[in-house]
Parts: C-alpha cells; structure tokens; sequence
C-alpha cells in the first residue's frame, strides 16, 4: 500500500512521514519511508551509481537544470527510489513517501511547464492508495522557513531568496496542489495543526485502510 504526503515547501512533509512511519514500525506495521534522495551515494539503487556526490550537491545541480529536464530527472529519481531497490528484501505492506511526484511537478508547472504534459508523464508513475495533503498558507510556510533551510528553487529562483518571491511562488504551487486534491480527492489536512495531530491522522488513516482492505486503488485516481 503506497500512501502518499503531499504539499508546498514546508507544510512538514519529511517531518510528518518520518514520525509515522516510526510509529507504524512501533506498533509491528511492516513500513518503509521513501524519499526521492534515497537514491544518492546508496548502494540499494546500484542503477543511480551515475550521481556520486553528497544530497546536498545533487539538489543544487538539478535546481540548475532548466524545466524540462529538471521535471523528468525529478519524477525519474522517485520513481527509481520506489520501485529500483535492490531485489531480494521483503516487501513492505506500507509504503509511505515523502512528496512523491505533487509537490515537484505543482512546482514546474509554477515555472511554466505545459500542465497536461507534467500530468501525463506523473500519470506513469505507480498510483497511490492514498494522498494525504498537508495545506499550509504561504505565510505560515514563510515563518518556518526563513531563515533556516530556504532554497533559490523554492523561491522562484530568487537568489536572495526574499520572503516576497518565496511567496509568490508558493502561491502558484498551491494553486495547483488545491487543483489536484479537488479533482483527485486528496485527504486534506490543515498542517498548521500540531505535528501530532498530523501523525495522528495518516497513522489512523493509514491503519484502517489495512484492516479493511481498501488500499488498492484504479491507477486513473491519480495524474490521468
């Protein structure tokens, strides 16, 4: 069962999904954690050998990239992080990823990509049982950020960064993520509730599709 977290830079995407899977793995759950950079320097993905430097290195050349090919590398890293693993381990009976193809592919259409060609190329990724979709106001996601962790990529490529271009770019991706989550219907939670709340919720959720058996979904449920 795969279950995605979606969302805009900062909504808490990574913070959520690592605490859930830490409680789903605490309460005998067999889960893993997937994030796209999973690949980088991992001998797991012996097929992503090519990209030897350090995460760090690695988004700040595909930030470079121009759209195009940066949306195909972005939506190639996942996909490999899901489904390129070594074989031989056991299999999951949850996959929780961090992201998955939302946040980046609302992010390039943000640039200017043609969105029916990013929907189409998002469509070929495996499908989601469930995407859980963090909202986060622009403003609220200013006030976690600045000053910490704030990328030229997440600010419409303003080097400085400003809280005014971080702003207007994460407008323009949300306006998209709230697009999908109508059209898709996307489990919407308010993520300026606290972060165990947030657990709370894709933990439950995430149980009772188990118990119930309704975590396999049509693959037209998502970018079709």
């Amino acid at each position: 069962m795969i279950v995605s977290v979606a969302g805009t830079d900062g909504a808490g995407k990574s913070t959520v999904t690592r605490l859930a899977a830490e409680r789903l793995a605490g309460a005998g759950t067999a889960v893993e954690r997937v994030e796209r950079w999973d690949i980088v320097g991992n001998p797991r993905y012996p097929s992503a050998d090519l990209l030897r430097r350090d995460v760090p290195a690695a988004r700040t050349c595909v930030a470079d990239m121009p759209p195009g090919p940066r949306f195909l590398f972005l939506m190639w890293s996942i996909d490999l992080a899901l489904r390129g693993r070594a074989p031989g381990g056991q299999e999951a009976a949850v996959t929780l990823l961090d992201g998955y193809w939302m946040k980046h592919a609302a992010s390039e259409i943000a640039y200017g990509l043609d969105r029916t060609w990013v929907e189409s190329v998002a469509a070929g990724l495996p499908p989601s049982s469930e995407v859980v979709y963090l909202r986060l106001d622009p403003e609220r996601a200013w006030e976690r950020k600045a000053g910490r962790d704030l990328v030229p990529y997440e600010c419409g490529m303003d080097p400085a960064c400003s809280r005014e271009s971080f702003l207007t770019h994460q407008r323009r991706v949300l306006d998209v993520l709230d697009g999908w989550a109508a059209r898709f219907g996307w489990r919407e939670l308010d993520a300026a509730q606290p972060v165990e709340t947030l657990v709370d919720a894709v933990v439950i959720g995430t149980v009772g599709r188990l118990t119930s058996g309704t975590h396999r979904v049509p693959a037209h449920t998502e970018a079709r």
